[in-house]
C-alpha cells in the first residue's frame, strides 16, 4: 500500500509541474496553399503575363507558375494538362502549341495531404487569314473600265484553319490619293455604284482579318484605268531622283513626232511626284523630264505610242545626278594662308549636303570642328603646329553629295615662318 501511495504522489507531482496549455487544441487556421498559372512571351521582368491569349501555331509561349506560400512546400505531385491530356511536368517551361483551336491549359498541384489545387489558362491558336494576290477582278492595270457604270470587285480569301470568320478591309482611292471607299466587309466582293471620272487611274487594296483581328501577311494592291470620251487617251507616271532626300520641282514637256512642244507642266515640289497628261489623241509622242531649275540632274527623254482608249503608265522616271560636288577656295587656289578660320566653297546642284557627308583632314588628323553655311565651309584652325611652320602642310576636304558622288581635294597651307625662325635658339 505504501508503494501505491508513493506512486500516486509521484504522478500527481508530474502533472502539477507540466505546462498543460501546450496540449490544448489551437483553433487558429492553417495557412492556405494557393497556385496561380500565367503565360507570357518573354522572360523579361516587365513582360506581360496573362490568363488568356490568342497566338499563332508554333509561337513560343512561356508557362509560369506561382505557389503560395512557397514552391518548397511538401507535395505529392504537380503537372500540366492541355484539354485534359498530359502537357508538362515542370513548374515553368517554354513550349508551343501547334493545333489550331481553343485550348484549356491547367496547372495541377497535389499537396502532401492529397488535396488538389489547380489554375486554368485559355489559349486560342489561330492562323492569320490568307488572300490571293494573283486572281481577282478587275485584274491589275485593266484599261478602259467604263467610268459611268458600276464597277465590280471580287477576290479570294482563305482560312488555313477552316475554323474562323474572315473579314475584308477594302479601300478605293483615286490618283490623287483621295479615299472614295474605306469599309469592312464580311464577303469577298464589292460593287461601286457612284460612277468614276474618265481617263483616271484608281487604286484599290484589300487586307484580310479573322475574328481575332489577326491580319493577313499579304495585301492585295491593284489599279485600273477608266476610259476616255470619244476614244481619248492619256499618259501618266512618277518622277523621282537618285538622291535619298531632298525635294524638287520637275518640268514635264510633251513633244509630237516633229519634236514640237505640245504641252508643258510643272509639278509640285516633292521627292517623288506623280503626273498625268490628258486628253491625248492616238499617236506617237515624246516626253522630256527635268528638274525645273539649274541642277546636276540629267534630263530624261522618253518616246512612246498611245493606242485608242489607253492610259499609258510609264515606269518610274529617275533623274540621276552623276556630277560630284565642286570644292574650291577664294580664287580657286591650291595654296592658302594660315588664318584663324579657313574657308572653302562647296558647290553642288543635286540637293543639300549635310555636315555628316563632309570630312576634313589636317595631315593625318581628323578635324571635327567645322560649319557649313549655304555653300561656304568654315573650318576654325587652331593647330599649334601650324602657327609657326616653315613647310607646307596639307589639308584635305572630302565631300559626298545626296547621290553619293564623292569629291576629294587637297590644299596646302603656306609656310608662315622660315627654317631659322622655327629652329633658332
Amino acid at each position: 500500500m505504501k508503494r501505491l501511495a508513493a506512486l500516486g504522489l509521484l504522478i500527481l507531482s508530474f502533472v502539477a509541474c507540466t505546462d498543460s496549455d501546450d496540449y490544448l487544441f489551437n483553433g487558429q487556421p492553417v495557412q492556405d496553399i494557393k497556385v496561380s498559372a500565367t503565360i507570357s512571351k518573354s522572360f523579361d521582368v516587365d513582360a506581360v503575363k496573362a490568363k488568356s491569349d490568342t497566338v499563332q501555331p508554333g509561337d513560343s509561349l512561356i508557362f509560369l507558375t506561382t505557389v503560395y506560400p512557397s514552391k518548397s512546400i511538401r507535395n505529392k505531385q504537380y503537372y500540366w494538362t492541355i484539354d485534359g491530356n498530359s502537357f508538362a511536368s515542370e513548374y515553368s517551361f517554354k513550349k508551343s502549341i501547334e493545333t489550331p483551336g481553343e485550348h484549356k491549359v491547367a496547372f495541377v498541384f497535389v499537396d502532401f495531404f492529397g488535396d488538389t489545387l489547380s489554375d486554368t489558362l485559355s489559349i486560342t491558336v489561330a492562323s492569320p487569314p490568307s488572300i490571293d494576290t494573283e486572281h481577282f477582278i478587275p485584274a491589275n492595270k485593266t484599261q478602259n473600265i467604263a467610268a459611268d457604270t458600276a464597277v465590280n470587285f471580287a477576290w479570294n480569301l482563305y482560312d488555313p484553319d477552316s475554323l474562323w470568320d474572315i473579314y475584308s478591309h477594302f479601300i478605293l482611292m483615286d490618283n490623287e490619293k483621295n479615299v472614295l471607299v474605306d469599309t469592312i466587309l464580311n464577303q469577298a466582293y464589292f460593287t461601286y455604284l457612284k460612277g468614276l471620272s474618265p481617263l483616271q487611274k484608281y487604286t484599290w487594296t484589300v487586307t484580310a482579318y479573322n475574328e481575332f483581328n489577326q491580319k493577313s501577311n499579304e495585301v492585295l494592291l491593284s489599279s485600273f484605268y477608266t476610259n476616255g470620251l470619244n476614244g481619248e487617251n492619256a499618259i501618266s507616271g512618277t518622277i523621282t531622283t537618285s538622291t535619298e532626300f531632298g525635294t524638287f520641282e520637275f518640268k514635264v514637256s510633251l513633244l509630237d513626232q516633229a519634236h514640237d512642244t505640245i504641252k508643258t507642266l510643272t509639278t509640285s515640289k516633292l521627292h517623288d511626284v506623280d503626273f498625268a497628261i490628258k486628253p491625248l489623241s492616238e499617236g506617237d509622242y515624246r516626253i522630256v523630264v527635268s528638274v525645273n531649275q539649274e541642277s546636276d540632274f540629267t534630263a530624261q527623254s522618253i518616246p512612246f505610242h498611245l493606242g485608242a482608249n489607253q492610259i499609258l503608265e510609264l515606269d518610274t522616271i529617275v533623274l540621276n545626278d552623276d556630277i560630284p560636288p565642286r570644292i574650291s577656295t577664294f580664287r580657286n587656289r591650291d595654296t592658302i594662308n594660315i588664318i584663324d578660320t579657313l574657308r572653302f566653297f562647296i558647290e553642288d546642284l543635286g540637293g543639300d549636303i549635310p555636315t555628316s557627308k563632309i570630312h576634313i583632314f589636317y595631315e593625318n588628323d581628323y578635324l571635327y570642328d567645322f560649319k557649313l553655311s549655304n555653300d561656304t565651309l568654315y573650318v576654325p584652325f587652331t593647330k599649334e603646329a601650324a602657327m609657326q611652320s616653315w613647310s607646307y602642310k596639307p589639308i584635305t576636304v572630302v565631300v559626298f553629295d545626296a547621290s553619293y558622288n564623292r569629291s576629294k581635294r587637297t590644299f596646302y597651307l603656306r609656310p608662315n615662318a622660315t627654317f631659322p625662325e622655327v629652329f633658332s635658339e
